[in-house]
């Protein structure tokens, strides 16, 4: 999956862990490594608001659109039909009828079941709409790659980003089968500059024009006690699209006391399972929670099944969602490091989707994310060794088949 620069890089992460570092900052960016891997600073000064399921997600997203004055730069991978559909659409163009500068960037792959309706209606409205990497005869060596991204800048003055697509399945409370499960994140503070500069890297890409640096003014940093260190990374198939593979390696390979892993595709490769059963015979606490009965792509959940056996008799703590299709993607790294965005851990996150993800600071985030888990393992159950061994002909049989593409998932 890497190349071997970058697999020196991981072999070697730990290499500076030693240096000592004033007790006022939280320990994991105080690593060099990861500033490295980063390759920009964190900063101070956020203040990331946790919106748990559709119901409180959409209508920040919503309103923020609504107070939009200048400028807004909007990302998806899924944009589908319905109720939320028709409202994300009207209030876009909405805004480009009062004078705001809309920008909507659709994955041509994600957005494929979107109503052409709704586009016209944006386009209509003076909104500028574009698809990423759509089908062309001459770039089929291209179409696996897709913008896997959620972003939404308004004013560049506040982002949200995380998991949540624009489609019926995200409306609700995860109430039933029909109500996806999924977190997404308000933020203020510095790194809406380089949120807004993700944007503005890719959209230059699409429109075949030379990238420039918006002329982004983040608002002044907080200063109460709910600010938060954070700092944002972005990749692509075409611009280092092993940086948050190595993240997710480096986060494993320092972690001093416990990982969560929260996910919707689960699906790790031999490096990776052998990183997480060494930080378990170090001592680490390792939980995943990964889709049960509920989801998308059967593929994907059979070739993650497939390799449980390793991890579970290692002592990794795998806990299977019930409820719904669980979409939600953070790791919580000891108690001070939560890594959110739109990355999941797999290959297609790791090699061909462009991700972008923010690295969060603050142990008042974490505790929030493991209580959030906490609450979460209530409503999953736990998968022993004993009853993977015990799966069924017929599970092993499409565990087999599904992994005829695992690079591909």
């Amino acid at each position: 999956m890497v190349s071997g620069m970058a697999a020196d890089k991981i072999e070697n992460g730990q290499d500076k862990m030693e240096k000592q570092e004033p007790e006022d900052s939280p320990q994991p960016l105080l690593n060099e490594r990861l500033s490295e891997l980063v390759e920009r600073p964190f900063e101070f000064g956020h203040h990331i608001d946790t919106l748990v399921n559709g119901d409180r997600i959409f209508p920040p997203m919503l309103q923020a659109i609504s107070d939009a004055q200048e400028e807004i730069c909007f990302e998806t991978f899924i944009y589908w039909s319905g109720e939320i559909a028709v409202q994300f659409a009207t209030a876009l163009a909405d805004a480009a009828r009062r004078g705001v500068k809309v920008l909507v960037l659709l994955d041509w792959w994600g957005a494929h079941k979107m109503e052409q309706s709704l586009i016209a209606q944006m386009r209509e409205a003076g909104v500028t709409v574009r698809y990423f990497n759509p089908l062309r005869w001459w770039q089929l060596d291209r179409m696996n790659y897709r913008t896997h991204r959620k972003i939404l800048v308004v004013d560049r003055k506040v982002a949200f980003t995380g998991g949540v697509g624009i489609a019926q399945e995200w409306l609700g409370d995860a109430r039933s089968p029909d109500e996806w499960y999924d977190l997404h994140y308000r933020i203020t503070g510095p790194v809406v500059r380089d949120l807004c500069e993700a944007f503005h890297e890719v959209w230059a890409e699409v429109v075949q024009q030379r990238a420039q640096s918006p002329d982004v003014n983040a608002p002044p940093p907080r200063t109460d006690q709910q600010t938060v260190a954070a700092q944002v990374m972005s990749s692509s198939p075409r611009r280092g699209s092993e940086l948050i593979y190595l993240l997710f390696q480096h986060a494993i390979n320092t972690a001093t006391e416990s990982l969560i892993i929260i996910t919707a595709y689960f699906v790790p490769d031999d490096t990776t399972i052998a990183s997480l059963i060494a930080a378990v015979e170090r001592g680490i606490r390792i939980d995943v929670m990964v889709p049960g009965p509920h989801t998308d792509s059967a593929v994907v959940r059979y070739s993650s099944i497939s390799c449980w056996g390793k991890l579970l008799r290692a002592g990794v703590r795998i806990h299977i969602y019930q409820p719904t299709m669980l979409h939600a993607k953070a790791t919580i790294v000891d108690d001070n490091w939560v890594i959110i965005g739109s990355a999941n851990f797999d290959n297609r996150s790791f090699s061909l989707n462009d991700e972008v993800i923010v690295n969060v600071f603050s142990e008042e985030f974490a505790a929030q994310h493991r209580r959030i888990f906490a609450q979460n393992c209530e409503r999953s159950v736990r998968c022993s060794y004993e009853q993977w061994q015990s799966r069924g002909f017929l599970s092993r049989c499409k565990e087999a088949m599904s992994n005829l593409v695992r690079k591909q998932l």
